[in-house]
């Protein structure tokens, strides 16, 4: 695999931290701008499970008027019961801007039967990545039902290396600390970039970065570092 068959982008978990309105945020930006703000700054976000399954689908209209031509929506789903009707209604506004849906079990058993159906219906909506919860070790039957679907898990940052083979669309964890120094990125990145990928698609690794109040200059450097080691087609 080649860096230019690989695509890196930035994402926090949500736009909405209280210790922002301090650091990131203009004191006297209203909080419905706080969207319009953050998409000025990066290029995606992944939104929670709580707060999509909670929006009004109004404000969702809102979104798209907010941000910037271009901007990533990546949907987390943690209910394996949800309405998957009704949530494919509710992202219908994102149209294109919807890039992906981290699927994300509370629980789950060793084959995976317990996430098919949502498989199914998430993958039909939109490329797809499964985080596992911690501890869970998956059966054959498990990596041959993500196989079928063509969905990879996602690699938590502090584990050794990436376990990727196909291409598509795959989700970094970072959530080791809130001050993750440029060394770290590099070493995550390049981590990502050499990773085999036996398919012929395009990977795009979102690094989505978890934690209760994360450093907007450690996004920035981040997206500055990923920029930096790919290498754009020509």
């Amino acid at each position: 695999m080649t860096k230019s068959h690989t695509d890196i982008i930035v994402a926090a978990r949500g736009w909405s931290y209280p210790a922002w309105n301090d650091s990131f945020y203009p004191d006297d930006l209203p909080e419905d701008w706080q969207l319009a703000y953050y998409s000025n700054e990066f290029r995606a976000v992944m939104v929670p499970a709580a707060k999509f399954t909670n929006v009004d689908p109004l404000e969702i209209e809102r979104w798209m008027e907010d941000v910037v031509e271009g901007f990533e929506f990546y949907l987390e789903i943690t209910d394996l019961f949800i309405d998957w009707a009704q949530f494919a209604e509710a992202a219908k506004p994102l149209g294109a801007y919807l890039k992906g849906i981290l699927l994300r079990p509370l629980t789950v058993d060793e084959d995976l039967a317990m996430i098919a159906h949502s498989l199914d219906a998430a993958t039909a909506l939109a490329p797809v990545c499964v985080l596992l919860p911690d501890g869970v070790a998956i059966s054959r039957n498990g990596r041959d039902l993500l196989a079928q679907h063509e969905v990879e898990l996602c690699w938590n940052s502090h584990e050794s290396k990436p376990g990727w083979r196909g291409g598509g669309f795959v989700v970094v964890r970072v959530m080791s600390h809130n001050h993750y120094t440029p060394r770290e990125w590099r070493e995550t990145i390049e981590a990502c970039l050499r990773c085999d990928n036996e398919s012929s698609d395009r990977r795009k690794v979102l690094l989505m970065v978890e934690h209760e109040s994360p450093e907007p200059d450690a996004l920035r450097a981040a997206m500055m570092i990923g920029d930096m080691l790919v290498i754009p087609d020509i």
